[in-house]
């Protein structure tokens, strides 16, 4: 397996920590558009750790 790039850990970091934001925010009943806000960023960084690791 190929080492990845510095700019896909830095994506896959944040989609981890995006993540867990939403799922704090779910069960702490925070407030619903910074969940969606934060989802969206997750599922943007995981497409961008993605779409750098092809050659």
């Amino acid at each position: 397996m190929a080492k990845p790039s510095p700019l896909q850990v830095r994506n896959l970091v944040m989609a981890f920590l995006a993540i867990v934001v939403v799922v704090w925010n779910v069960f702490s009943d925070g407030p619903v558009m910074l969940t969606v806000i934060f989802g969206v960023c997750g599922v943007l960084a995981l497409g961008s750790a993605a779409i750098n690791g092809r050659e």
